[in-house]
């Protein structure tokens, strides 16, 4: 199983974004893992719309969702499932800023299956990202 970190980055005024972080796998022989590489950031209002997605993803990992606050040290370990799906909704509501729109993407991403899911977390990490978020933007979009 792929392991993803979900991190707490506090802004101003107790503010905070969240970043999204893949876990490298540990390569035989070697003596320790390579480092995250960070797959998504969501801040502001994206983040204000993407709350409940947030907690629900929190919950099924075990954590009370009470605890995502500024001051957060620790980083959320999360499934390969939520982590796929919250890195998906991630990259997806970055550049967008219309509220019907993140809530209507939000919906549809949380929605997804395994298997779809996966599918397009593989297009977005391997293939053309601009054009697989785009083609996410659209067809959840409206």
């Amino acid at each position: 199983m792929q392991e993803f970190q979900l991190r707490v980055v506090p802004i101003d005024n107790n503010n905070f974004a969240l970043e999204l972080y893949q876990c490298a796998y540990k390569q035989a022989g070697e003596k320790r893992r390579p480092p995250a590489k960070r797959v998504g950031r969501l801040k502001g209002q994206s983040l204000v719309q993407a709350r409940q997605a947030v907690y629900d993803c929190l919950k099924v990992n075990n954590y009370d969702p009470k605890t995502l606050k500024h001051s957060r040290q620790n980083a959320y370990v999360l499934s390969e499932l939520s982590g796929v799906n919250l890195a998906l909704l991630f990259q997806a509501l970055q550049p967008l800023s219309k509220l019907e729109r993140i809530a209507n993407i939000t919906a549809g991403v949380m929605a997804m299956s395994n298997e779809e899911a996966h599918y397009w977390f593989a297009k977005v990490s391997n293939g053309d990202r601009h054009r697989a978020l785009r083609a996410i933007r659209v067809l959840l979009g409206d």
